[in-house]
């Protein structure tokens, strides 16, 4: 019995120094890794040590480290860091941090701060640019948000966004506008992605921008028209809403989306060469308070004309007792301007099953460097955007040197 014993166990330690043998390990494959733990410093420190001294000194005279805080315990950051030359060309010298106060330099820290993860792996895996929410929030604005689990758009607080994708040639792009080619630096909470311009956020609506800026008169003119006649006709009893979301609903709410502006040379390019010329084209068919039904009847052919400088969305399909589907915001900034990326984007869902969704309706293209677009199936002229990406808080206004027509429309 005992020799069994001894022979059993004999057996198990030859079997045991078998397994350990090389002939039977997995074959190595390719050179070593050589591995390089950069993630030793918090971000803090690790930009303290980096080149971009006027963003660190910026941060240090800051209270953005209580901000931080504030986001909880565990978070991981997207710090998208200004080089010194950028800082210096948005006149954040050594001399203007020192004089600035706290409070203005955590609005602009804050604006280039995400609360999450940001490395080149999730960016690789995305089709065009995603909003990223940063820390910097409004203190009066509020917006039409779709939260996570649910379908219909509800108001919550204002947050700044940025929206970020990768670049053909690696860099990173912000906003449609590319911010350079950099190594991320990685830390024990966060990343750092240097980039070659202070970010700046939007400081108007869309409605604002273009009421300033002087290549807009006649369209700016034409809303002012449309929306006295609307008041007057329906003497105030139903609020006229075409345009509306160009501006903040109810003067306080914003809803997301890009809008393509026609210049005045645009309209003079279809015939119109004032705001008149265009309130001509309305007086065929205006609108007026039925009393019967109590309802306003027609719009302004104008509004037909300019429909798909804001997506077409006029035309969504409803269901009398349902409606239409969820608007989805169209926030699209000018690399996301592509078929490839957009041409299959539902610019509402389907409505519960009950009406169809509404598919893209425009088509995007390519002339001379730049970006055309067009109503999908027309064929009248496209119209060129002269000038992309400048930020609203509706999101980005693409100034466009023609009028996005469909064949329908007749003038």
């Amino acid at each position: 019995m005992r020799k069994i014993l001894l022979y059993a166990l004999l057996f198990v330690l030859t079997l045991a120094a078998a397994c350990r043998k090389a002939e039977f390990q997995q074959p190595l494959h390719g050179e070593p890794v050589p591995y390089n733990d950069t993630a030793r410093y918090d971000l803090k420190s690790l930009l303290g040590m980096s080149s971009h001294k006027l963003f660190n000194a910026a941060w240090q005279k800051s209270n953005l480290n209580a901000l931080l805080a504030q986001e909880g315990n565990g978070m991981r950051f997207t710090i998208l860091a200004p080089d010194d030359g950028a800082m210096t060309a948005a006149g954040y010298t050594s001399e203007a941090i020192a004089a600035a106060p706290a409070s203005a330099l955590d609005s602009m820290l804050a604006f280039h701060v995400l609360p999450e993860y940001l490395d080149t792996a999730v960016l690789r895996g995305q089709k065009g640019s995603v909003r990223r929410k940063t820390i910097l929030h409004h203190n009066m604005l509020l917006e039409e948000a779709v939260s996570p689990g649910s379908s219909v758009p509800a108001v919550q607080p204002y947050t700044y966004k940025q929206f970020i994708a990768l670049a053909a040639d690696g860099g990173l792009l912000i906003n449609g506008k590319n911010t350079g080619k950099h190594t991320p630096m990685y830390a024990t909470n966060g990343i750092i992605w240097p980039v070659n311009q202070l970010l700046q956020r939007p400081v108007e609506s869309v409605i604002d921008f273009l009421r300033r800026d002087p290549r807009f008169t006649i369209f700016t003119a034409l809303i002012q028209l449309t929306n006295e006649v609307w008041e007057m006709e329906s003497m105030g009893y139903f609020p006229r809403t075409s345009y509306n979301d160009l501006g903040l609903v109810d003067g306080l709410t914003v809803r997301s989306s890009a809008f393509f502006a026609p210049t005045d040379a645009a309209f003079q390019k279809a015939g119109f060469n004032s705001a008149a010329d265009l309130m001509t084209l309305n007086a065929r068919s205006m609108p007026y308070l039925d009393w019967d039904y109590f309802q306003m009847v027609n719009g302004f052919v104008t509004d037909s004309l300019l429909a798909y400088h804001n997506w077409g969305r006029m035309y969504t399909p409803t269901e009398p007792s349902y409606g239409g589907g969820t608007p989805a915001a169209a926030m699209f900034y000018s690399n996301d301007l592509d078929n490839r990326i957009i041409g299959n984007f539902e610019l509402t869902s389907s409505g519960g099953g009950r009406v169809p969704p509404y598919p893209m309706t425009l088509d995007f293209g390519n002339s001379g460097g730049r970006i055309t677009v067009k109503v999908k199936g027309s064929n009248r002229p496209a119209a060129a955007i002269e000038e992309a990406d400048i930020n609203t808080f509706q999101g980005p206004v693409h100034v466009v040197d023609n009028l996005i027509l469909s064949d329908k429309v007749k003038y």
